[in-house]
């Protein structure tokens, strides 16, 4: 009678497996076949041709790009390499990517960068914002962008306890911003299992010196992030937020 309702068991729980993929399958179109375009305008940029994940675009036509991510379950044709941010000046009839130095102090070799965001003050100086996944981890770090030496200098990392499995950023001012949180689990077959059964505990969240707090909160996956340019509209993937401020 025990094995009887264990295989009863067994079978309701792949039965609901199976029914999950079918709904991931037909929501995120997973197994489409693509059929290949012909870009006219679009040419391979030399320095890229192993993928990037994420680029922020100054008013200046400057372009910072993030390259190398590592992570479980994303293909990576350069594994043994370390992250790296690469500049793009887009004013130029053919721009090509230089990628940036960075100071000594940080740690180059564990740099796993993912969405990027850039923040200019006052004074004209560029900042830029990269969640990096040390180790698989989640951090921000904090360059200053010198552009005449095209380098980063490392200022500082932020850590906190709300700062797990983080996707994209968005800078608001100095040491302020919003993240998403794409998984609430960073094993892979965990992460696996908790889209198959649409398990709706990631959030967007905001983070300054004073305050860290969840804002939005109940999606399956809250990826990209980005803001109006009046500052009171965020949207991240499906997921269409006001600013409280």
């Amino acid at each position: 009678m025990g094995k009887l309702v264990a295989l009863i068991l067994l079978g309701a729980f792949l039965a609901l497996i199976g029914e999950r993929l079918v709904a991931v399958r037909e929501k995120t179109n997973a197994f489409r076949e693509v059929e290949p375009v012909e870009l006219q305008n679009c040419h391979l940029i030399e320095g890229l041709e192993n993928g990037s994940e994420d680029i922020d675009i100054l008013p200046s036509g400057l372009a910072f790009i993030s390259t190398g991510l590592n992570f479980p379950g994303m293909p990576n044709f350069t594994p043994d390499q370390p992250g790296q941010i690469f500049l793009m000046d887009l004013n130029e009839p053919n721009p090509k990517a230089q990628a940036l130095n960075i100071s000594d102090g940080f740690n180059k070799a564990s740099f796993n960068p993912h969405g990027i965001s850039t923040f200019i003050d006052k004074d004209h100086t560029v900042y830029l914002y990269v969640v990096n996944h040390p180790h698989m981890e989640s951090t921000v770090e904090i360059f200053k962008f010198e552009e005449q030496q095209r380098s980063l200098i490392h200022l500082k990392t932020i850590k906190h306890e709300l700062l797990k499995s983080l996707n994209d950023i968005v800078v608001l001012g100095a040491e302020q911003f919003y993240a998403t949180r794409d998984h609430y689990f960073s094993n892979f077959f965990l992460t696996l299992l908790e889209t198959v059964l649409d398990l709706r505990w990631t959030y967007v969240l905001f983070y300054s010196p004073r305050e860290v707090k969840v804002v939005a909160k109940g999606f399956c996956s809250a990826n990209g992030i980005t803001v109006s340019s009046d500052k009171k509209y965020f949207v991240s993937g499906m997921l269409y937020l006001r600013s409280p401020g």
